[in-house]
């Protein structure tokens, strides 16, 4: 049997879920060869060929992650040593490192990009609080 860290996966279900999915799938093709797919509409997101479904699900939150836009508007940074708001696997959960209030998408339906690329450009650049204390430095 291969062991499992239920919060990294269940980490990974709630992010693919806030990010839009409209389902996940973690399985095997046999016990040394895991998967994980995260389905959109009209799009599948997948990582394979992983020792576990942890290193599955871990893989998968990475992907989902990475090139994405935090809702400060900041890239999203798995370490410090990168520019853009830095996100951290707290608990069962992926949290943002800001304190940005969380994007209400009004219209569309799970998974509609152009609904969440609508919502986001109503967002203020600079939306953490460390962002606005810098701009407010700036200002004459």
């Amino acid at each position: 049997m291969t062991a499992m860290n239920d919060d990294i996966v269940i980490a990974c279900v709630d992010l693919a879920g806030r990010a839009g999915a409209s389902g996940v799938d973690i399985g095997y093709i046999n016990a040394a060869r895991w998967y994980a797919v995260a389905t959109y509409r009209g799009a599948r997101i997948i990582v394979d060929g992983h020792g576990s479904p942890t290193a599955a699900a871990l893989a998968l939150a990475e992907r989902l992650l990475s090139r994405a836009k935090c809702r400060c508007t900041q890239p999203v940074t798995l370490s410090d040593a990168r520019p853009g708001c830095r996100w951290r696997l707290v608990g069962r959960r992926w949290e943002p490192g800001c304190d940005a209030a969380p994007i209400t998408v009004a219209a569309g339906g799970r998974g509609d990009l152009a609904a969440i690329e609508r919502a986001m450009a109503l967002v203020p650049p600079g939306g953490n609080r460390a962002a606005r204390r810098k701009a407010k430095r700036r200002r004459p």
